[in-house]
């Protein structure tokens, strides 16, 4: 599947949003997966959403531009303390497209990392070498997708925890203004969510998660902006988990 760049601006800022109780990046102006059905009839992409992990990314058949996707994050997601290294990306604006008429297969998603200090999201493929030059297409100024060989293999958020939304909302606050602290919680927070994979976790070490996330929660309970919203409803799910 090969892919190329053009002009066209279809994506809003707005329509970036980051679902983080189910780790799911969703980009474009569909509400559910009742309207991703419904888009597929008209679209060239990736359409095995509904059974397994791969994303869903979507090319409107008229004129074979990119239009939405849904991509499932790879957990444990990698936090980074340091800022991206960007010095192999040429950075170019506008949209992409595909060069053929078909579907394809497609996952962008074989690792994610989260960058503190800048508040970018890095999700990618397995095939991207970050050894090589890439392309880096944004889309919005905060969504780009990355490029290698004229081949997808990856997508970067910056200000990512401006998406982060509950799971019941549809779209990002154009005028959110979210605090850099916010940064660092969730940044906490993948750590810690990381620990809870490890099978030989004590009853003690258990009961120190849950008291460490519930301390991530009082931080943040004063505020009712989106992001902080998705964050303390995530954090009573994991909680009701342990």
């Amino acid at each position: 599947m090969k892919i190329n760049i053009n002009n066209i601006q279809i994506i809003n800022n707005t329509d970036v949003r980051w679902y983080l109780s189910s780790q799911i990046i969703w980009i474009g102006k569909e509400k559910n997966y009742d309207e991703i059905e419904e888009l597929i009839n008209k679209s060239y992409g990736s359409f095995k959403w509904l059974w397994s992990d791969s994303d869903t990314i979507l090319f409107n058949k008229e004129d074979l531009n990119f239009i939405g996707a849904v991509i499932k994050l790879c957990e444990p997601i990698i936090v980074k303390s340091g800022k991206m290294d960007k010095v192999l990306l040429e950075e170019r604006e506008g949209n992409i497209k595909i060069s053929e008429e078909r579907n394809f297969e497609c996952n962008l998603s074989d690792f994610t990392e989260y960058y503190i200090e800048e508040d970018n999201l890095l999700s990618y493929s397995e095939k991207w070498d970050r050894e090589n030059r890439s392309i880096e297409v944004k889309i919005t100024s905060d969504f780009s997708v990355l490029l290698q060989n004229k081949e997808m293999v990856g997508i970067l958020i910056y200000n990512a925890s401006n998406h982060l939304i509950p799971d019941v909302v549809y779209q990002v606050d154009a005028n959110v203004n979210i605090d850099s602290n916010l940064c660092i919680k969730l940044g906490r927070f993948f750590e810690l969510i990381e620990k809870i994979d490890n099978d030989d976790l004590t009853q003690h070490e258990e009961l120190e998660l849950k008291k460490a996330f519930l301390e991530i929660y009082e931080e943040v309970l004063p505020y009712n902006e989106l992001s902080y919203v998705a964050l303390k409803d995530t954090i009573v799910n994991v909680v009701d988990y342990l």
